[in-house]
């Protein structure tokens, strides 16, 4: 079912009355002291329009600091490892998601279900990343195994020179 999209009246009101009222919500004022605040300056507004306001407001904070928080245990996670790779953190955050739901006594069937498909992806997208990690080792040993083996048998100086530069680069 298609919810009917609706435009607040709170969004309607001037920037800066908008942000005043957005600042009186975080700073916790009742719904009854922010509507009385928009009809003194010159909007009049239920209070269940503001508690609606309120609860939309109140989501999208809580959305913006839940993708804060991820993106601090992605970042985390990426420092855990010599070669960061955020895919690697990324899984290894969902894998602890699912464990911990799975440990839950909470779980209900749609969740379960929902967490058994979200599993079969991630299993999915490691195995993928394998694999193309897999692959491109092979193309870059084969690459590697043509050139210098044609250097090797064609010119064994040049051959000679890159090798001792590779080593000395390596030290």
């Amino acid at each position: 079912m298609k919810k009917n999209r609706h435009h607040p009246t709170i969004n309607r009101l001037p920037s800066h009355i908008r942000e005043t009222v957005d600042e009186m919500i975080k700073s916790d004022f009742t719904y009854s002291e922010i509507a009385q605040f928009i009809g003194e300056n010159g909007t009049k507004i239920s209070i269940s329009s503001v508690q609606r306001y309120a609860s939309g407001l109140n989501e999208t904070l809580e959305n913006l600091k839940m993708s804060h928080e991820n993106f601090k245990m992605i970042m985390a996670e990426c420092e855990n490892f010599r070669n960061p790779d955020i895919t690697d953190a990324i899984l290894i955050l969902l894998q602890n998601q699912i464990l911990t739901a799975i440990n839950s006594q909470k779980s209900d069937v749609a969740g379960l279900e929902k967490l058994i498909k979200n599993t079969v992806a991630l299993i999915r997208a490691v195995a993928f990343k394998k694999q193309i990690e897999i692959d491109s080792e092979k193309i870059f040993q084969e690459f590697d195994n043509m050139i210098f083996g044609a250097l090797y048998d064609e010119k064994p100086q040049l051959y000679a020179e890159i090798k001792q530069f590779i080593e000395e680069k390596r030290q």
